[in-house]
């Protein structure tokens, strides 16, 4: 218990001097940051000026870049798709048609051949 009150005195003791220290640093601080507000406006000027052209061309250039590879992407899909049809579809009902075809010719030729 003893060690208890002990604690929640010091943490009293501790709070009573950092009122008065907050103040001492609210009353030095504000007048420090005003000054370094007041030396950072031209820099943020500056850097508004420049910054927004380079930030619009870079923007630009990322929006031109993303709409070639997007047209390039979609054509390469339709290309990949075209080309899988055909792999999977058409040639396989061409090797039947052809087959077909060399069996009837085949068949044809023996015929008229007998």
């Amino acid at each position: 218990m003893g060690a208890l009150l002990k604690s929640f005195l010091l943490g009293l003791v501790a709070l009573a001097l950092l009122i008065p220290l907050g103040f001492v640093l609210i009353t030095i601080g504000l007048p420090v940051m005003g000054a370094l507000i007041a030396l950072t406006v031209p820099v943020v000027a500056v850097l508004a000026i420049v910054g927004i052209p380079l930030f619009l061309v870079a923007m630009l250039a990322a929006v031109v870049l993303a709409v070639v590879f997007g047209v390039l992407g979609a054509v390469l899909a339709i290309g990949f798709a075209v080309v899988k049809l055909l792999l999977l579809v058409v040639l396989p009902i061409a090797f039947v048609g052809f087959v077909l075809n060399a069996f009837l010719t085949a068949r044809t030729k023996r015929t008229v051949a007998s």
